[in-house]
C-alpha cells in the first residue's frame, strides 16, 4: 500500500515508447537506490502505456525497477530481433515481430501465477490503456486497487500484451471478441487518463494531486516520418512508423501540456532530449542495439543527475 505524505495523492504516469523504456526504468532504478524505495509504496496510481505499461505492472508488484531495467536489457533483442528474415517481412507485412517474446518478459518479470491474474482481482493501483481496434475506442484497464467492482476482467498478461500493439510492429492482440492495439494512438502518456482516475475513483481532490510522468528520451523536434523511404509508395512500412510515431509524440505533447497546466507545480515531467549524436542509436522503438542501450543509460543518468538533489523529485519518494 503507498506510502505518501498527508494530503498528497501521488500518481506515477510511464509513457510508451519500445525499447526506449530502458530510459524510464533506468531513472526509477536511481530513484529506488537513493531513497531506499519502492515505487508501489509511495504512489496511489501507477499507470502505463506500451512498454511503460509493463514497467507499471511490476512497479505495482514491487518487482525492483533494477530488475525491470534487466529485463528491458535481456528481452529487447528478443523481442525486437532483427535479421534479413525480419528486413524482407518488414517490406512484405504489416507487422514482423512475434508477440511470444514479450510474453515471456511479462511472465519473466511478474512469474506466471502474477501475470495470469485478472485485474478484477488485483489489488494494487494499476491503468494499462489500449485502443479497441473493433471498436475504434480507447479502453482503459484498471485494477480492483482503483476501480472496485468495475475493475476490469482481463489478465495482467493481456492489458499488456494489447497496449503494446503497435500497429507496424506488432500484430492486433485480441480479447474476448475484440482486437486490440497499442495504448499509445490515443494515450502514450497515460497522465490524464491517470489524473482523471484519481479523481473520479478515488475521489482525490485536485489540489492533492501530485505527478510523476516518465519519458522515454525521445525527440522532440524532427520526426522518424521525416525519413525518406526505404521502399517505393508513400505507405511503405517506414512511412507509415514514422507517421505513427508522429502521432504518438503530437498527442503525448498535447496531454502533458493539459495535466502541466491543471496541475501546474504539482507536475513534475523526467525527460531528457537525446543531443544529435544520440538521435541515430534511439530514432526508433525497435532498436534494441548495445549503442541504443548505452544511449538510454547515458540520457536516464543525465536526468538523474538533472534532478536528484531538487526537492520536486525527492517529495515523491521521501515522506
Amino acid at each position: 500500500m503507498a506510502q505518501s505524505a498527508p494530503n498528497r495523492f501521488q500518481i506515477l504516469a510511464l509513457s510508451g515508447g519500445g525499447y526506449r523504456g530502458l530510459f524510464g526504468a533506468e531513472f526509477l532504478a536511481a530513484c529506488e537506490s537513493k531513497f531506499n524505495v519502492r515505487c508501489n509504496n509511495r504512489f496511489d496510481i501507477i499507470s502505463g502505456t506500451s512498454i511503460g505499461a509493463l514497467l507499471a505492472a511490476g512497479l505495482s508488484a514491487s518487482v525492483p525497477a533494477t530488475t525491470l531495467a534487466a529485463t528491458i536489457k535481456d528481452c529487447g533483442p528478443s523481442i525486437f530481433a532483427r535479421g534479413i528474415t525480419t528486413s524482407v517481412k518488414q517490406l512484405v507485412v504489416a507487422a514482423p515481430y512475434s508477440p511470444a517474446p514479450i510474453l515471456e518478459a511479462i511472465r519473466k518479470t511478474l512469474g506466471k501465477p502474477v501475470a495470469a491474474t485478472l485485474l478484477s482481482d488485483y489489488d494494487a493501483p494499476l491503468i494499462i490503456t489500449a485502443v479497441n481496434y473493433s471498436t475504434g475506442e480507447t479502453s482503459v484497464f484498471r485494477s480492483k486497487g482503483i476501480a472496485g467492482k468495475a475493475a476490469s476482467a482481463v489478465s495482467i498478461e493481456d492489458a499488456i500484451l494489447a497496449s503494446a500493439a503497435a500497429p507496424t510492429f506488432f500484430p492486433t492482440k485480441k480479447i474476448g471478441p475484440s482486437e486490440y492495439i497499442d495504448g499509445g494512438l490515443v494515450a502514450n502518456a497515460p497522465d490524464m487518463i491517470a489524473l482523471l482516475d484519481a479523481v473520479n475513483f478515488s475521489h482525490a481532490r485536485m489540489e492533492e494531486v501530485y505527478q510523476l510522468s516518465i519519458g522515454t528520451a525521445s525527440r522532440r523536434q524532427g520526426s522518424a516520418v521525416h525519413e525518406k523511404s526505404r521502399a517505393p509508395g508513400s505507405f511503405s512500412w517506414i512511412a507509415r512508423r514514422g507517421l505513427i510515431q508522429t502521432i504518438m509524440a503530437a498527442q503525448e505533447h498535447l496531454v502533458l501540456s493539459q495535466v502541466s497546466s491543471l496541475l501546474r507545480n504539482r507536475f513534475l515531467r523526467i525527460d531528457e532530449e537525446p543531443a544529435q549524436n544520440q538521435v541515430e542509436a534511439i530514432k526508433s522503438l525497435d532498436l534494441a542495439s548495445p549503442e541504443a542501450t548505452q544511449t538510454l543509460q547515458l540520457l536516464a543518468g543525465k536526468a538523474w543527475e538533472g534532478h536528484k538533489a531538487a526537492r520536486p523529485l525527492r517529495d515523491f519518494f521521501v515522506r
